[in-house]
């Protein structure tokens, strides 16, 4: 573990899994998705360092390890993940590892990549990895999964919120999340144009962005990640090279995928889709 300090003081907990190969091949920084542990991704991060990357993982604010008090009482933003959590994390790899920017890649699972473009220094950055990253804007989810979004959003976020102060993990999360994470979630994703509708926001970061961007989507993901909120991710990010695959199961010989299944163990045959691409 090493702790990381961001611009506004707060110290976030991250893991190193260095290199085991002769040589390394670059450093890649896996941002985890809405309420999920950093240990979540260790098994990638494991087969990275054995075919020569260091990888870090970390957790964001009011999130594992990172957590400093209840998620009642924690003042952190959905919006604090990206323009200071992730940029502090960026910043203090190039820092730590003394190597230049062209050798970190961006790996961001859900709202980690679609956050990303708020850290300023993902600009530095060459290459940004979307595993199952879209928007959340419930209008691009299929119409039969209208009524669990409405009813999340508009009903049981606000009387969780309103009544606990906190978004309960219990409530399907996983992880309980502070009010402001929620809140922002929430606001966003009832928007016409998800965060990019947010005026207290600076999103210049996506159309200025001109790296080159892997997103990988998965054909039986359709409560999180579905196509249309993949390409309306995209189509934020017009001056980067972008290459886009959706994943069929069956493909692979698997039965299912979704939202979170490329990163377990068992899954690993997808893994190469990532190696291949990187070299």
């Amino acid at each position: 573990m090493m702790n990381i300090i961001c611009a506004d003081g707060r110290q976030l907990a991250s893991t190193l899994f260095p290199h085991q190969a002769a040589e390394r091949r670059g450093v890649i920084v896996i941002n985890s998705a809405t309420g999920v542990l950093q240990s979540y991704y260790r098994h990638l991060a494991e087969h990275l360092s054995q075919r020569g990357y260091d990888v870090l993982t970390w957790d964001a604010r009011g999130i594992g390890a990172s957590q400093t008090c209840h998620a009642r009482l924690e003042t952190a933003r959905m919006r604090d993940w990206g323009r200071l959590d992730m940029d502090a994390v960026l910043r203090c790899t190039v820092s730590t590892f003394d190597i230049p920017w062209e050798q970190v890649t961006v790996l961001g699972h859900s709202s980690g990549g679609h956050l990303a473009a708020l850290a300023p220094s993902l600009q530095n950055v060459p290459r940004l990895i979307l595993l199952a990253s879209g928007t959340c804007n419930w209008r691009l989810y299929p119409k039969a999964q209208w009524p669990r979004l409405l009813f999340a959003w508009r009903l049981a976020a606000p009387l969780l919120l309103h009544s606990l102060g906190y978004f309960p993990g219990k409530a399907g999360i996983g992880h309980d999340l502070p009010r402001g994470i929620a809140w922002d979630w929430r606001n966003w994703s009832l928007a016409d144009d998800y965060l990019f509708s947010d005026k207290e926001i600076d999103t210049d970061g996506y159309k200025n962005y001109s790296g080159k961007i892997f997103s990988l989507s998965f054909a039986d993901d359709h409560g999180f990640s579905p196509p249309g909120t993949v390409a309306d991710l995209l189509d934020h990010f017009p001056l980067a090279q972008k290459f886009h695959k959706e994943i069929q199961p069956a493909e692979h010989g698997l039965r299912s995928i979704g939202h979170f299944g490329f990163f377990k163990r068992n899954n690993q045959v997808l893994w190469p889709l990532l190696e291949n691409w990187l070299s």
